[in-house]
């Protein structure tokens, strides 16, 4: 009885301990802390962005971006969301023709594109 109980209490250790370091919901490579986004493209966000890409927004936007659980993407996630974004902005796809039209100040200048694709390119050592 004594001998089960150990057996127990030492199969209930590891797995604990197996459990609470190889957590597979929390797992991250070593460095892959996700970033919050630098206030510098958060302001260009604000104006562009936001009025889809964050809660309740518009839901095919969120489906590709949504800014409103950014601090919940991995950090390889968020790269690689980062890198959507400078190529979207760059190719002139986003924001949309309907908000350009409706909200012409909200277009990123060339010095706001590049600020987001220089911010997209520091995360890229996180990248797949």
């Amino acid at each position: 009885m004594k001998n089960m109980m150990k057996v127990t209490g030492l199969v209930f250790i590891v797995f604990s301990a197996t459990a609470f370091l190889v957590n597979p919901l929390k797992a991250q490579k070593a460095g892959e802390i996700p970033r919050p986004i630098p206030a510098d493209v958060m302001k260009i966000a604000e104006k562009s962005c936001v009025n889809c890409h964050t809660e309740p927004g518009n839901g095919m936007a969120l489906m590709h971006l949504n800014l409103s659980n950014w601090d919940k993407y991995s950090a390889e996630k968020q790269a690689a969301k980062a890198q959507a974004m400078c190529k979207m902005v760059t190719k002139g796809k986003m924001p949309p023709k309907k908000f350009k039209a409706e909200h012409p100040d909200g277009v990123p200048t060339g010095e706001e594109i590049k600020t987001i694709c220089d911010w997209a390119n520091s995360l890229q050592p996180f990248k797949k």
